[in-house]
């Protein structure tokens, strides 16, 4: 039992500086600190995908779907307006597209069919 812990115990110590060099807080040398993780393999991170859409111009995100294929967050515009971005959930979270989200008031409802 006791061997057991103790070779726990070094093999966590010697895992350390990797988990470490993972994650953390990382800093651009102008003045900005992020918090980050590394992603899990072939997958977008989501901490990455923010500070993308960060870059495109949309603060304040949240992560609202995601599954295999795609990351969607959504945030603000520097006009106030709330807008989806969406990237690919694969290393590097490339950038499918963007939409408009508009309150329900502001949505034009479907035409409608007449026969």
């Amino acid at each position: 039992m006791r061997a057991t812990s103790s070779t726990t115990f070094l093999l966590l110590a010697a895992l350390a500086p990797t988990f470490a060099a993972a994650q953390g807080w990382q800093t651009d040398g102008r003045g900005t600190s992020i918090w980050s993780v590394a992603p899990s393999e072939g997958q977008c991170n989501v901490s990455q995908a923010k500070n993308l859409a960060r870059r495109a111009g949309i603060i304040r995100t949240d992560v609202v779907y995601q599954d295999h294929d795609t990351l969607t967050l959504r945030g603000l515009t520097e006009w106030g307006e709330r807008r989806d971005i969406i990237f690919g959930n694969v290393r590097g979270c490339p950038e499918i597209g963007f939409q408009d989200v508009l309150p329900l008031n502001q949505r034009q409802s479907p035409p409608v069919q007449r026969r």
